[in-house]
C-alpha cells in the first residue's frame, strides 16, 4: 500500500524513542513515539495540553500519519522528523486531529486506491458527447464510482477488522510495537451539539434554533442508520458518501455524525496496537478529575508520575467548557427530545466502545437536557 514506507525498521536499542538509521545513510532518524489523536471539537487543549509542556516529552509537528499525497510520501514522512529527542526528553510527541476516523472526507491515504481509479474514469467519461451534466446525474454513479469502490476494496480489503489496510494497521507495519496512540473523546451528543453551532453551514441549512438542531439530528442519524442497515455500520463509517448516490447527496455526508461514532474506528486501533499501544480517555475525566487521569496517561507512556498538582489543569469544568462552545454561537438549548434522539443513536456504539476498552465511562450514561 505504501511502497516507500519502511516496514518495521531495526530500531536502535539505546533510545526509548523509536529511532533508526535509514538504508544508505548514517544519520539517525527518530519517529514520533506518541501520537495524540484528537481535535478542537474534543476540547483537546484543555484535556491533553499538559503533555506538550511535560519535560520528558518533546512536541514536534510533521503532519498526520497516513496524510500524504502520493506513494512516496510515506517514506518522506518517516525520515522527516529529525534526530533523537533533545535535552532530558525521552519521547517525541505529535498531535493529529484527523486520524481517529478516516471516512472519505478525512481519509488521508485510506482512499488513495479509490482516487487512482476514479480520476481516469471521470476524465474519460467527461469526454463523451453527453458531457458533464449527464456524467454527474447518471454516469458517475453508474460507472466511475462503482469502479473506484471496487479498486479500493481490491487494494485495501473489505473483510473487517484485521483484514483491511486501515491506518492503524499501516502504522503497525512501520512501528511494530513501538507506537503509543492517545485519544481524548467526549460525549458524542455534546460533540454533535458543538459542531452544529460552530460550523455555520448547519444552522444556515436547518435553522439557527433548537428546532433546526433537531431537524439536523433527525435527518442525519436517519440517513446513517439507513446506510448501516444496508451496508454495515463499519462500512458506512469509513466510506459513507462513496457507497451510493443517496448517501453522496446527504448534506455534508453525515460528517459530524460519523466523527462522534468512535467505536468502529477505535476497534481497528485496538486490534492493531493492543492495550499497550492505545489509550482512550474521556475529556470529562481529564478535565474534571485531572490527577487520576493524568497519572493513568503518564503510566501508559512509561513516564514517572508526580504527586504534585498536574500541569495545565483546565480552569473550568467540562460542563463550563461545553457551554462556552455554545455561547460563542449564541446557541439555543438542545431540547430533551433532541438529546434523547441523539443518545439513542449513539448508545449502542458507546456501549460497545466501553466494553471493548473495559472503561464504563466511555458508555456516557444519558443525562437530562440543559
Amino acid at each position: 500500500m505504501e511502497p516507500a514506507l519502511p516496514i518495521t525498521p531495526p530500531f536502535l536499542t539505546q533510545y526509548q524513542n523509536p529511532c533508526f538509521v535509514p538504508d544508505g545513510t548514517s544519520k539517525t532518524v527518530c519517529l514520533p513515539a506518541v501520537h495524540i489523536i484528537s481535535g478542537w471539537h474534543m476540547l483537546d487543549e484543555s484535556a491533553l495540553g499538559f503533555l506538550k509542556a511535560h519535560p520528558l516529552l518533546e512536541s514536534r509537528g510533521g503532519g498526520c500519519f497516513d496524510d500524504w499525497g502520493d506513494d512516496t510520501g510515506g517514506g518522506r514522512w518517516a525520515i522527516g522528523w529529525g534526530g533523537p529527542p533533545k535535552g532530558e526528553a525521552r519521547l517525541i510527541l505529535t498531535h493529529c486531529n484527523k486520524l481517529l476516523g478516516w471516512y472519505p472526507a478525512f481519509a488521508g491515504r485510506y482512499t488513495s486506491a479509490w482516487g487512482k481509479a476514479y480520476g481516469p474514469c471521470k476524465e474519460n467519461e467527461m469526454k463523451t458527447p453527453s458531457g458533464p451534466e449527464d456524467y454527474y446525474a447518471v454516469r458517475m454513479w453508474r460507472t466511475c464510482r462503482p469502479q473506484a469502490l471496487a479498486a479500493h476494496d481490491k487494494a485495501l480489503g473489505n473483510g473487517g477488522v484485521g483484514f483491511e489496510a486501515t491506518p492503524p494497521f499501516v502504522m503497525r507495519t512501520l512501528y511494530g510495537s513501538h507506537a503509543k496512540v492517545i485519544s481524548a473523546v467526549r460525549n458524542p451528543v455534546d460533540r454533535l451539539e458543538t459542531s452544529f453551532w460552530q460550523h455555520t453551514h448547519y444552522p444556515r441549512r436547518y435553522g439557527a434554533s433548537s428546532a433546526g438542531l433537531h431537524k439536523y439530528v433527525a435527518e442525519q442519524t436517519s440517513e446513517f442508520a439507513h446506510c448501516a442497515e444496508a451496508h454495515s455500520a463499519r462500512r458506512c463509517a469509513y466510506m459513507f458518501e462513496l457507497i451510493d448516490r443517496r448517501y453522496g447527496d446527504v448534506f455534508f455526508h453525515c460528517d459530524q455524525i460519523i466523527r462522534g461514532l468512535y467505536e468502529p474506528f477505535v476497534r481497528d486501533w485496538h486490534a492493531a496496537l493492543g492495550k499497550s499501544g492505545l489509550l482512550v480517555l474521556t475529556v470529562e475525566s481529564l478535565v474534571d478529575s485531572p490527577s487520576e487521569s493524568q497519572a493513568k496517561l503518564l503510566t501508559f507512556l512509561g513516564l514517572p508520575t508526580r504527586p504534585s498538582t498536574p500541569q495545565n489543569v483546565a480552569t473550568r469544568s467540562y460542563a463550563q467548557l461545553h457551554a462556552a462552545t455554545l455561547a460563542v454561537a449564541k446557541a439555543e438549548p438542545m431540547s430533551a427530545a433532541t438529546r434523547a434522539l441523539a443518545d439513542a443513536f449513539y448508545r449502542p456504539y458507546n456501549e460497545a466502545l466501553a466494553q471493548l476498552l473495559g472503561d464504563p465511562a466511555l458508555g456516557w450514561p444519558m443525562r437530562a437536557a440543559a
